[in-house]
């Protein structure tokens, strides 16, 4: 119970006990009134009446006794009138029966009136001649009793009411202030750092709110100095100090990562870009119009590699740029060499170098039979070969034995897409997620993959880096997403009993997609008892271009008690910022870092400092591709939650 409501609670209790108390002694004290009250009529009558008789009863005109008795007796307010001689004799006497109209018997039981009676003396001279006895009718006192209760209740029950809102109402106005420390605190814990500006007029609270203030601060202030120190130096480390691109180090430790993973990286090419003569220019110019000129280079190139998802585009040092494109055809390859050149021959056009011929390009097709080196020496060969040919000139060196697949052109994948959806094609594996604490399974990520044919058992399946990039630009990336969820969901209602969770990743098309956040929402209410047991993943490329819808779909995975993971961490060189608003519940480090881990200080400085600054936001950090105890041995150093990779488990 919160504090406010045991406030509440009190305050009620309090006031109920103090106007039952008060009810108590009220009705007690229009009890003992009344009591006295018929005492003393009674008194009074016997006396008036034995005034009244007393020459009668002198000359024994016992006629007009009784007739003044009886018109005492008549009024109903008695309930005996008597009159006696001094031996006990009755002269006359008369009685009523008691009868309480409209009042209930438990209120005569709990509130009994005894009726009272009143004696008078008649003198004859002075002898006493006679004694007059008049009892009260204690009915009329009941009524009278009952309408004094009830009316002393309504108007308890209406104050005791009114006082209660009112304190409520007032309670609630000074506790205000720890409400805002309530929405404080847990907009810290939601990896945001509001400061309440209206500190109260209460001293306890206004300390109270002030030292929350405090909190909140130097909370913020450690994960700002933590993430400047840990992007400045990543920055040092991977980024070129002249053009601001990820330097060679990175990307040779990236293109590691993304050769040994053919199932995110099945096809592909790589551009070396070497300025012609930059060695000469920089005689000549000087080291600034070669800086500039290097800019220059980066700025016209930097579109082209916009242009396409997920791409790595680099300084690596010098007059050589290099640009990966995952996930293209071989055509494709060749208009990425076209635009490339043709980015280059317009710097002529600037006015910064004084001839046409700009730089050379060589390309190397990636279809995962080559290793990262013979990747970079065939760029390198068809560089050379470009040089020979003319003034920007490019290559395209292709593998000699090319996967058949890389020659299918879009409307081929749309079909081959379509009928893996159509017959049910889609083959899903799972790989586990292990603890770094105790080695459990923290949940198992989903992997789908295509078979070609339904027939084809004895042919390889296709993996999801090969057609996924397909189903997105064809739009039908969100029926596999889809598919995959309803696969994923039969799973786990097939596994009664068990609290196994899996992780489903996402293509980017969903975002700001509201038909399927809709279709989302209603799946889950239509399946009770499964949402908590999935995770979400996205890619970091796409959180970061698009937060806006990521934190919306954050938002709708909460309401149910979905998860939400961020894919790939580490591959671009963007702010740490961003992750205090996304919200997201797991953090999976790039393979790049991990590969290279054992060897590398600087990706150890990352890991760790990574690890930190997300564990300060709520978020577990995983690492992926864990291929060597080492390496898991490592992460555990560093402070990681949990790892993935094939000396962990492997697909299946």
């Amino acid at each position: 119970m919160t504090l406010s409501r045991q406030l509440a609670a009190l305050i009620i209790a309090l006031l109920i006990a103090v106007f039952i108390g008060t009810f108590v002694i009220s009705v007690n004290n229009a009890r003992d009134y009344l009591q006295n009250q018929l005492a003393t009529y009674a008194q009074d009558a016997a006396v008036s009446l034995g005034l009244s008789i007393t020459p009668y009863v002198e000359e024994n005109d016992l006629a007009t006794v009784e007739s003044m008795s009886l018109a005492i007796f008549d009024s109903g307010f008695y309930q005996q009138v008597r009159v006696e001689k001094m031996d006990g004799s009755s002269i006359t006497d008369s009685q009523l029966d008691v009868v309480v109209e409209d009042v209930p018997r438990w209120f005569i039981s709990w509130l009994p009136l005894a009726p009272p009676s009143g004696e008078s003396i008649v003198m004859s001279g002075w002898v006493q001649a006679a004694r007059v006895v008049i009892k009260s009718n204690t009915g009329l006192a009941y009524q009278q009793l009952w309408r004094n209760v009830t009316e002393i209740a309504l108007l308890f029950v209406v104050a005791a009411v009114g006082f209660i809102v009112i304190g409520l109402f007032g309670m609630k106005w000074i506790m205000r202030p720890l409400k805002q420390v309530e929405w404080q605190a847990e907009s810290i814990s939601n990896r945001e750092f509001p400061i309440v500006e209206e500190l109260p007029r209460t001293l306890d609270l206004r300390r109270i709110v002030v030292a929350m203030n405090k909190m909140t601060k130097k909370v913020q202030s450690m994960l700002d100095g933590l993430e400047e120190m840990a992007a400045g130096l990543r920055e040092k480390a991977y980024q070129n100090p002249v053009t601001g691109l990820p330097n060679k180090p990175m990307f040779m430790a990236q293109l590691k990562a993304m050769v040994e993973s053919t199932e995110e990286f099945p096809f592909g090419v790589l551009a070396l870009i070497q300025l012609k003569g930059f060695k000469e220019y920089n005689d000549k110019h000087g080291y600034v119009a070669g800086d500039e000129l290097l800019k220059e280079a980066a700025q016209v190139l930097s579109p082209i590699a916009g242009g396409y998802s997920q791409t790595l585009f680099a300084h690596l040092g010098g007059a050589d740029f290099a640009l990966v494109v995952p996930n293209i055809s071989e055509q494709e390859a060749e208009t990425v060499g076209e635009s490339l050149s043709s980015a280059m021959a317009s710097v002529y056009a600037s006015g910064k170098i004084d001839t046409p011929d700009v730089s050379h390009i060589g390309l190397a097709f990636f279809d995962g039979s080559q290793t990262m080196s013979e990747l970079m020496g065939d760029a390198d060969s068809a560089r050379v070969s470009a040089q020979s040919s003319g003034a920007n000139q490019w290559k395209l060196k292709l593998p000699e034995k090319s996967n058949e697949r890389a020659g299918l052109g879009a409307q081929d994948w749309n079909a081959l897409i379509n009928k893996a959806l159509s017959e049910n094609h889609l083959v899903l594996h799972y790989q586990p997620v292990i603890s770094a604490k105790d080695d459990s399974i923290l949940h198992y990520e989903v992997l789908v993959r295509m078979a070609p044919a339904a027939d084809a058992s004895d042919m390889p399946l296709i993996s999801a880096g090969e057609f996924l990039p397909h189903a997105e630009s064809s739009g039908l990336a969100s029926e596999i997403d889809k598919r995959v969820i309803k696969l994923v969901i039969e799973r786990l209602q097939a596994e009664e009993g068990q609290q196994t969770a899996y992780a489903i990743n996402l293509s980017l098309s969903v975002l700001g997609d509201e038909s399927f956040i809709g279709w989302l929402a209603e799946l889950f209410t239509s399946q009770p008892g499964v949402a908590d047991r999935l995770v979400f993943e996205m890619s970091e490329y796409a959180t970061v271009a698009r937060l806006n819808h990521v934190q919306h779909l954050i938002s709708v995975l909460e309401q149910y008690g979905s998860h939400f993971s961020i894919d790939h961490f580490g591959r671009g060189l963007g702010s740490f910022a961003y992750l205090r608003s996304c919200r997201a519940n797991y953090l999976k480090i790039d393979s790049s870092y991990i590969l290279s881990l054992i060897d590398d200080q600087d990706h150890q400085f990352f890991v760790q400092s990574l690890s930190e600054i997300a564990h300060g936001l709520d978020i577990q950090v995983i690492g992926e591709a864990v291929e060597s105890a080492e390496v898991w041995q490592l992460l555990k150093d560093l402070n990681l939650d949990g790892g993935q990779g094939y000396y962990l488990g492997r697909p299946s």
